[in-house]
């Protein structure tokens, strides 16, 4: 007789389309025969792997249609099976599988939109961390300025889409038909973060909030970030514009520690 794991693993087998002789351990029980009883099984953890993509990337299928979405479904099913008990990383690899698949690898609005309503998952499911206040930067002595140094919350992240992915995330979400879909050569930046009500947020920021964002998560300081910025604006509104940006950053809950060592 085989053993537990040998059995489990022909049924998970049997589950994800892989030839296997797992019917040979199944009972006939008359009237109902034995592939109609395992097909019971497999349509329904088939169900629930839709389920996920369909929680996980609710407006992506809006965009596809139901047609494509159930191609992505099938497609995506088949060449990523599960392989772990928890589903919160199943769909991991949808834009990779968007990006690399005929039809939807000539549409590299699929991927923007995938990795978007991914990286909204992953700022939602981020790691709990207390926010700065923003008593922590005017508690600061002004010649410890150029020492200071950000650590973001867990949940804040960096978005970069090359196509207007978020816009048409956003028509979508109010139920109104998506804009033509239009690619960004150079790139438009979003901040998504959880805030202290845990909803999450995003932003569109512009190229001097992008530079001074990735340099203070690079672990650079605040005299670094402002050098950085003279390739943006004069010298002398520097100081002006990286404050503005810090004090978004803080009022909106996404910084969780200031510190000038």
């Amino acid at each position: 007789m085989p053993d537990l794991a040998l059995i489990q693993q022909q049924f998970l087998d049997y589950l994800q389309g892989k030839s296997n002789s797992f019917s040979d351990n199944v009972i006939n029980q008359p009237p109902v025969t034995i592939d109609t009883r395992l097909g019971i099984y497999k349509n329904a953890y088939k169900m629930r792997l839709r389920e996920t993509i369909d929680n996980d990337h609710p407006q992506l299928g809006k965009y596809l249609g139901d047609e494509l979405y159930d191609a992505l479904v099938d497609g995506y099913v088949a060449t990523y099976p599960s392989k772990v008990r928890s589903l919160r990383h199943f769909c991991h690899n949808i834009p990779q599988y968007l990006a690399t698949q005929r039809p939807f690898s000539s549409h590299p609005i699929l991927t923007d939109l995938a990795k978007f309503e991914r990286t909204l998952l992953d700022a939602f499911d981020a790691a709990d961390k207390p926010v700065a206040k923003m008593d922590a930067l005017s508690n600061i002595e002004i010649d410890r300025w150029p020492d200071i140094k950000l650590t973001f919350h867990p949940s804040c992240r960096l978005f970069t889409q090359l196509t207007n992915a978020v816009e048409s995330w956003q028509a979508l979400k109010t139920d109104t038909a998506p804009p033509p879909a239009q690619d960004y050569p150079l790139g438009v930046f979003w901040l998504v973060w959880r805030n202290e009500q845990r909803l999450t947020e995003f932003a569109n920021i512009d190229p001097i909030s992008q530079v001074l964002w990735q340099s203070f998560n690079d672990g650079n300081d605040f005299s670094h970030a402002c050098e950085l910025l003279t390739d943006y604006c004069h010298e002398e509104q520097v100081p002006v514009e990286a404050l503005k940006r810090l004090q978004f950053w803080i009022n909106n809950d996404m910084v969780s520690h200031i510190s000038t060592d």
